[in-house]
């Protein structure tokens, strides 16, 4: 059996991560940049599903991640990808800090000849930018706030108050909080501020909602990492469970705080069906089947709001690559 090395680097920080696979004529490097490096996080399980798809293919491969310091680091990006350009790896997998604002780093690597993927959107850049990268891996924002609205509405209907945690300013956040949506359906934002995607600035916004607009009667947060945050802001304050605060993606820690009551729901994406659709797509097109490469695979969006729901549309390997059991043990 040949090795599958796989580095990961969170900025300077390295380590060798596991080997296995098939023999294969060389070792094919795959740079991963994603907006934020967290293993149990969207962009985590990416990283897991790419590792998966590479590995069932029989690829020997070498596998670096390196990430910015946050969701909003633009420039540190731009540097991770220039640097994995210098390096020489043989693709490059970006998952943006802003889909546009990256349009410099998409441009250095295509220059570069080196096939570019881009993951976590699935929208095809501008006609007038002139490039589109091998493949999109990903999902529509917009669907996905279309998505939680509509279900927000019929659940709760007409005169709705709602509290929102954005990340940070831009289209990417507003477009999974629609306003207008809201409004269409008879449901107002009394509060909308920015947590700049992160855990505890979204633990302080709950705080302040907690305080001056206690009568809010649905809390949304535009990540994953704000609404666990949110969660944790009602526990600590004594309301847990209390306040309908719903997330987005449905990670693994929102989806233990549904399981026990304390997150009313979350969108979901698979992140893990995203990496492996990566992972077969760079296994075809380094074989040179440039034809089994999807120019778009892009992840259906649901609605995670009780065990039932995660059994239904989560994928296992969320659960058991923690050495949890799957399908999840209903509760009484």
């Amino acid at each position: 059996m040949n090795r599958r090395t796989c580095t990961a680097i969170a900025l300077a920080m390295a380590a060798v991560m596991g080997t296995s696979g098939i023999a294969a004529a060389e070792t094919i490097r795959v740079g991963y940049a994603p907006s934020v490096w967290d293993p149990s996080d969207f962009h985590g399980m990416m990283g897991s599903g790419i590792e998966r798809g590479l590995d069932e293919a029989g690829v020997d491969y070498e596998f670096l991640i390196r990430a910015p310091s946050n969701h909003v680091a633009h420039e540190e990006q731009l540097a991770i990808v220039e640097d994995m350009i210098a390096e020489g790896v043989d693709y490059i997998i970006i998952n943006p800090t802003d889909p546009e604002v990256q349009r410099v780093a998409y441009e250095r690597v295509i220059n570069s000849g080196i096939p570019l993927i881009v993951g976590n959107y699935s929208v095809p850049f501008p006609d007038d930018w002139g490039f589109q990268p091998m493949m999109f891996s990903g999902y529509s924002h917009s669907d996905a706030g279309l998505v939680l609205c509509n279900y927000l509405a019929e659940k709760y209907g007409e005169g709705t108050e709602v509290a929102v945690i954005h990340g940070a300013p831009g289209h990417v956040t507003y477009d999974r909080a629609p306003e207008a949506c809201y409004n269409e359906h008879g449901m107002t934002f009394v509060y909308a501020d920015h947590a700049d995607y992160d855990r505890l600035k979204a633990y302080d916004t709950m705080e302040r909602i907690l305080v001056a607009y206690p009568d809010a009667d649905v809390i949304v947060a535009a990540s994953s990492a704000m609404a666990v945050g949110a969660v944790e802001a009602t526990v600590a304050n004594g309301v847990a469970g209390e306040y309908p605060i719903y997330g987005a993606g449905g990670t693994f820690e929102e989806l233990r705080y549904i399981e026990d009551g304390l997150l009313a729901g979350a969108w979901i994406r698979d992140p893990v069906a995203m990496g492996e659709a990566v992972g077969q797509a760079i296994a075809a097109h380094s074989a040179g089947n440039t034809d089994a490469v999807p120019p778009i695979f892009n992840s259906p969006i649901h609605i995670i709001d009780s065990i039932e729901a995660i059994n239904e549309h989560v994928n296992p390997v969320i659960f058991t690559s923690e050495g949890m059991e799957f399908p999840r043990p209903l509760k009484d």
